[in-house]
């Protein structure tokens, strides 16, 4: 990787959340330089914290993280552009976001070598880059900019295509989502499987009772966990119907919800309609650091998603020597591989669910064989060599 030492990186990104943030903090050692590139709409932080008007401006969260997020050793390009919660104005968020950067960057010139943008959307910006500085581009494909955005409508179907057609080399994060790359005219010479890691420094397995003691959980319940966004797409409301299943054959489980999103109210209503409410804890979001003390509390971990790119937070409950029980859904059978490491139940099937989740509880796991064999291919020092691979690759093809 010595080749790389010379080179100056431009990570073009959305927002600098973990899976992202985390990988950019592991392959900064590598360059002579990194910049990222974050572009970011006006008033964003403002309208969050506005009461009523807040919740027509969630599509923001995602892109107000802090300064203090990134290293040090990074310099942030946080180009201004203007957009409303109308779905004109969203469509033409990357063509107003590609204005902003050309401009900050013509202002604040950076010298690149490598344009690395994480989703589709903003590949369209590192398309823009690549060719008018002509440096390489990688794009890395995640979740929903694979699966769903590209076959709602022609629009986002013609912004896919043109991102993958002028990419050098492209990653995502799943087999299942390499096949729907493809069928958008991603070429299999260009396309890399990389699924996003874990870090292995933070994930590791805990006594559960040192666990719970911290929490102050009981130590004489079963404990089922579940982390993730309160929205439609993570399947919470078929969880809380198959807890009702469940607690009809034993009354010693409790499931801990950790997450924030627009459905806590509905979520919370459903689970005390049930009378359920003294068996399910929701907790809120929690710091990523906060996770693995949460994690290595639990018996087992459910993802009840309707649609997933490649949950990392299955290889970090493993990591914690977790079994799963998850739905059969973009690219979680690829990290739930086995039934040594846990269930796979259809989606949206809440007596399959709550049946997986009795059968999960009588099992004996082998703690360490699902850390083993199942986590530890995930951990961050493993997956980062691959994405290294494909920077030689990108430039190599290039000549660069």
């Amino acid at each position: 990787m010595d080749t790389l030492k010379s080179k100056n990186l431009l990570l073009i990104v959305p927002h600098f959340k973990v899976f992202i943030r985390d990988q950019a903090t592991l392959i900064r050692p590598y360059f002579n330089e990194m910049n990222v590139l974050r572009p970011v709409p006006y008033f964003s932080s403002l309208v969050l914290n506005m009461p009523y008007i807040n919740k027509y401006f969630r599509f923001l969260e995602l892109g107000v993280e802090s300064r203090e997020e990134l290293a040090k050793d990074y310099t942030l390009i946080s180009p201004k552009y203007f957009t409303l919660p109308v779905e004109t104005l969203r469509k033409r968020n990357c063509y107003l976001a590609t204005k902003s950067s050309i401009k900050a960057l013509s202002n604040n010139p950076i010298n690149f070598s490598l344009i690395h943008a994480h989703f589709l959307d903003s590949g369209f910006v590192g398309a823009t880059l690549k060719n008018q500085c002509g440096k390489p581009l990688v794009v890395t494909a995640h979740g929903g900019d694979v699966y769903d955005l590209p076959f709602r409508d022609a629009w986002y179907n013609a912004l896919a295509r043109f991102v993958l057609a002028e990419a050098d080399q492209i990653i995502t994060v799943s087999r299942f989502n390499a096949e729907k790359l493809r069928s958008l005219g991603a070429p299999s010479n260009k396309l890399h499987v990389i699924p996003n890691g874990y870090d292995e420094k933070l994930f590791k397995p805990i006594p559960l009772y040192k666990a719970r003691e911290i929490l102050g959980l009981p130590l004489d319940k079963k404990i089922l966990l579940s982390v993730g966004n309160l929205v439609d797409v993570k399947g919470h409301k078929y969880l809380i119907d198959a807890m009702s299943y469940v607690l009809k054959k034993r009354n010693d489980v409790i499931l801990v919800i950790i997450g924030s999103g627009d459905l806590k109210e509905n979520l919370e209503k459903k689970a005390k309609d049930l009378d359920l409410n003294h068996n399910i804890l929701f907790v809120g979001g929690k710091e990523h650091q906060e996770i693995p003390l949460w994690m290595n509390s639990c018996d087992l971990f459910v993802l009840p998603s309707l649609g997933e790119g490649f949950p990392t937070v299955i290889p970090e409950a493993m990591a914690c020597g977790k079994p799963v029980v998850g739905t059969r859904v973009g690219g979680v059978p690829e990290a739930i591989s086995s039934d040594e490491f846990g269930i796979l139940v259809p989606p949206k099937d809440r007596e399959a669910l709550g049946q997986a989740i009795l059968e999960a509880l009588n099992h004996k796991w082998q703690s360490e064989d699902i850390l083993g064999r199942a986590a530890n291919k995930y951990s961050w020092s493993n997956i980062v060599e691959h994405i290294l691979a494909v920077y030689q690759e990108a430039l190599r093809a290039c000549n660069y």
